[in-house]
């Protein structure tokens, strides 16, 4: 994949694109297309726990903390969980509606398989 394969226009922040054109001039084919498809599913799921990856992470810190989507998807839910723990206990607390929509992007995943 090249950059002028890849949609920017598909991700929501200004920085990430910028990051992630430095990027592509030494990452490996292997290398692009998995961290294309992590930013792809964490766009997707953005409000569902999603914003961590895309807004935390850069491409070299993702070919290096993560070897699967599984593995993405893992982290998203220990950090929804982590933020579901530190609220303040209010039945309206916008952490309790996260993880209800990172509960059913988990169950969605599961259907699919």
């Amino acid at each position: 994949m090249t950059d002028d394969n890849f949609n920017m226009q598909n991700y929501k922040s200004a920085e990430l694109r910028h990051l992630y054109r430095d990027w592509l001039a030494s990452a490996t084919p292997e290398q692009i297309a998995f961290v294309d498809s992590v930013y792809k599913m964490c766009e997707d799921h953005y409000e569902d726990g999603g914003d961590i990856i895309v807004e935390c992470f850069d491409p070299e810190e993702i070919v290096a903390e993560f070897t699967s989507l599984a593995d993405v998807r893992s982290f998203i839910g220990l950090k929804v969980e982590q933020a579901l723990n530190a609220r303040w206990g209010e039945d309206t607390d916008p952490q309790l509606e996260t993880m209800k929509r990172y509960e059913q992007w988990m169950k969605d995943e599961r259907s699919k398989q």
